[in-house]
């Protein structure tokens, strides 16, 4: 399947989103959070501070919100994922690849939120599309057993949390990935 080219404005307004973010994100990895401004945000992305408000209500959201397409990718992902194996084995496949594609973003969003409880709390609520994405997806492989499809997906946010909560943000992202991996590995054998 090919990519649909998007029209001119929606394109131009994606790449402001991402130059906003990409900016916010370099800044408070440099500079630190309570430094930065939304103002230097927009400086450094060569826009306006409404534009910046355009796309985001807060630094908060500018440094953790999902890019546009992440839960388009999500839906993709899980669409098109091959169930022979398994709905865990799925999961696992299509969260590794899901996961992979934060190698940019996720050193500074790990620091934020081990400093800041609040940034925790906005970084678990900007995320909850990919759970409910989980969630649907689980429940329409699973109609006739709610319970079995719920527990699936808490098991997969339990899985992606405790990845990101011990991943050490010094350490390269690909152990991060590694780690959602071993999570998917160690519940799929039981715990034991």
């Amino acid at each position: 399947m090919g990519t649909v080219s998007l029209p001119v404005r929606e394109q131009q307004r994606r790449d402001s989103w991402s130059a906003l973010q990409a900016a916010a994100l370099d800044l408070v990895a440099r500079q630190g959070f309570t430094a930065v401004t939304v103002d230097d945000v927009a400086t450094a992305a060569g826009v306006s501070r409404r534009t910046f408000f355009n796309h985001f209500p807060t630094k908060a959201a500018a440094l953790f919100d999902p890019h546009p397409d992440d839960a388009d990718r999500l839906a993709r992902l899980l669409a098109d994922v091959d169930t022979t194996g398994g709905l865990w084995a799925a999961l696992r496949s299509v969260l590794v690849e899901f996961v992979g594609g934060f190698a940019a973003v996720l050193p500074v969003r790990r620091r934020l939120v081990a400093e800041d409880a609040e940034l925790d709390v906005y970084h678990r609520t900007a995320h909850r599309h990919v759970g409910h994405a989980v969630e649907t997806w689980t429940r329409d492989r699973l109609p006739d057993d709610p319970h079995r499809a719920a527990l699936v997906a808490e098991a997969v946010a339990a899985v992606l949390i405790t990845a990101f909560t011990t991943w050490d943000p010094d350490d390269d992202p690909a152990v991060f990935v590694e780690l959602v991996a071993r999570g998917f590995d160690v519940l799929g054998a039981g715990l034991s």
